[in-house]
């Protein structure tokens, strides 16, 4: 076999894994919103765009958008047996469920799930965390998130932001299938995003036991460096987020939150 045939040969192969490795998809989860809807020709130019909504949404809606998205309708009636934790916001497996189902779809190496009620036309500063998150071993990819509710440690252990997660796509599906059984059932998890929390830990083995890693209290701070990442959302340029606890009105501000792992 000829050398130089051989070497440009593998030239191509890493070009080609390294183009792949880039790619992204944005899954939009949630009951169709004029907001996200609004979004969407600033989501594709980063790549594939997912709407995973329900269906008793008007999906005419997405009209406009149809040839350019991929469209995933989900059933309440699938959830029929699931747990539904009583309370102001919506039961939490409606997030985990529609994530899982527009993660499937996608074909992107690294994946951005994003909330239908919010509205982050400028992504960048999470692509370049995504760009640094490829350079880390398997075991030691982070889930990056924004800082929206990222509770210090000595607030609420645990607690991570859950408007946006993003991360490579397999380790997002194993994720959102944990985090889907978990707020399938009956549990005593006091806040919607300790169940992020429990899932992302709980999907990563000790490398040196070979089980499943816990949410050890005495070491909280330490694993939750290790598992997540931050983006502040000051940094994702025109964003509108939003809050059941403020009606979900079209919200602007950062306010009092962990804006970096460091200072968890």
């Amino acid at each position: 076999m000829n050398d130089e045939w051989y070497i440009n040969f593998l030239k191509k192969i890493l070009a080609k894994f390294e183009k792949q490795e880039k790619t992204v998809s944005i899954i939009i989860q949630g009951a169709l919103n004029k907001r996200s809807i609004e979004t969407i020709p600033s989501y594709l130019k980063y790549g594939q765009v997912i709407i995973s909504c329900w269906d008793n949404n008007d999906l005419s809606m997405l009209d406009d958008y149809k040839q350019d998205i991929t469209l995933v309708v989900n059933k309440y009636s699938d959830l029929s047996n699931c747990y539904k934790k009583p309370g102001s916001q919506a039961p939490w497996i409606y997030q985990h469920h529609t994530t899982l189902s527009g993660l499937k779809a996608a074909t992107g190496y690294s994946s951005i799930k994003l909330r239908s009620d919010e509205s982050y036309p400028d992504l960048d500063a999470i692509i370049k965390k995504l760009d640094n998150n490829r350079s880390r071993r398997e075991t030691e990819k982070k889930i990056i998130t924004s800082n929206i509710y990222f509770r210090f440690d000595r607030e609420i252990k645990f607690h991570p932001s859950d408007h946006i997660v993003a991360g490579p796509t397999y380790r997002m599906i194993n994720c959102f299938e944990r985090s889907r059984l978990i707020a399938s059932r009956k549990t005593e998890i006091k806040f919607a995003e300790q169940v992020l929390a429990k899932a992302v830990i709980e999907t990563l083995r000790d490398p040196v036991t070979k089980k499943p890693k816990t949410l050890d209290e005495k070491k909280s701070k330490e694993i939750m460096k290790e598992h997540f990442d931050i983006v502040r959302i000051r940094d994702l340029k025109k964003h509108i987020w939003t809050s059941s606890f403020r009606k979900y009105d079209p919200l602007y501000n950062e306010e009092i939150w962990c804006n970096d792992i460091s200072e968890i």
